[in-house]
């Protein structure tokens, strides 16, 4: 005891010691395992890879052949993709980009000339349009010079006008309200003109380039309109469609259909002829036996017989031009 009393600080540190160490040696011990771990996963994994890299994988079993199929599958997308083709063909730009760079003095001598040409044809087919209508181009209308970063894609926009506005005037439409289209340009800002929640959408086979139009016409017309979309080469693909009866006040109103009147409205006597004995002669020249008769009808309404009275329609259609995009 006297021992300890004189070296107690000695035998202290010897037991704090003492314990440390054996902390350590089971920390040390408890690494060691986890490295043996780590070490004998990274084996069992590479393992695994080796094994998986040294297969021969077969396409199939039995009569199941993969490889096969999908070139098989690839050669009939290819051969639906050439028939659709006629359908998907290129509207040529106006001025045509494929010529060159488009630059400003031909974009707005193209856009004059074009404008004026649909106006003469809305004419020509009876189609009514907004006064000074300038399809979509009111903002470039009295510019000169365009933004040079848009003029390709304003090009390819009035090209596309041009067929749409082609079909809806040949379809003879009574009337065309408007017509909206993507912000191609930092000069598109007349809000009509434009589609502010809606643009083209670019896939790895096509553009899609959406357009609204609106127009008043009759049930016939819009038949053929939508006849006439779908067998277009263009890739017209009509996405929406909302039909309502037009208002009294539009323009298209007054171009209803005509009755068809009765053939004698305001007469009470048929022509015709019998002779004396009753039987009946044709009207005309002289006859043989006796005095000529007329033969009285019944009175008839004399007023006109509606057949069909059909009231104009306003339409709003939902127009993507699908473009095929060039084989690299």
């Amino acid at each position: 005891m006297a021992w300890i009393k004189r070296n107690l600080y000695f035998l202290l540190g010897s037991l704090v010691a003492l314990a440390l160490m054996i902390v350590g040696g089971v920390l040390l011990f408890k690494q060691i395992s986890d490295e043996n771990a780590f070490a004998d996963d990274i084996k069992s994994k590479y393992a695994e890879l080796k094994r998986l890299s040294d297969q021969k994988p077969h396409p199939g079993h039995g009569q199941i052949d993969n490889i096969k199929a999908a070139k098989e599958q690839a050669a009939a997308l290819r051969a639906s993709a050439s028939k659709l083709s006629p359908y998907f063909q290129r509207i040529t730009p106006i001025p045509d980009t494929a010529l060159g760079k488009v630059s400003n003095e031909d974009f707005a001598g193209q856009l004059r000339n074009t404008v004026a040409h649909l106006q003469r044809s809305a004419e020509q087919q009876s189609v009514l349009l907004p006064h000074d209508y300038y399809f979509t181009f009111e903002a470039q209308k009295s510019l000169m010079i365009f933004d040079p970063a848009s003029l390709d894609k304003l090009a390819v926009h009035l090209g596309e006008i041009k067929a749409l506005c082609t079909i809806l005037f040949d379809a003879k439409i009574n009337s065309l309200e408007s017509i909206r289209r993507e912000i191609a340009s930092t000069n598109d800002t007349y809000a009509a003109d434009y589609l502010t929640d809606q643009k083209t959408v670019s896939t790895p086979l096509a553009d899609q380039t959406p357009y609204r139009v609106n127009f008043h016409c009759f049930s016939a017309e819009l038949a053929t309109v939508l006849g006439k979309l779908a067998g277009s080469p263009n890739g017209f693909i009509v996405k929406g469609i909302n039909v309502e009866p037009a208002a009294p006040t539009t323009a298209a109103e007054g171009m209803s259909a005509q009755p068809m009147q009765n053939y004698y409205p305001n007469q009470t006597t048929v022509p015709g002829y019998v002779n004396p004995d009753g039987t009946r002669r044709g009207s005309g020249g002289p006859m043989a036996g006796g005095g000529l008769q007329p033969v009285t009808a019944a009175p008839r309404n004399t007023g006109p017989t509606v057949f069909l009275n059909e009231h104009p329609l306003k339409v709003t259609l939902l127009v993507e031009v699908v473009k095929p995009k060039q084989k690299k």
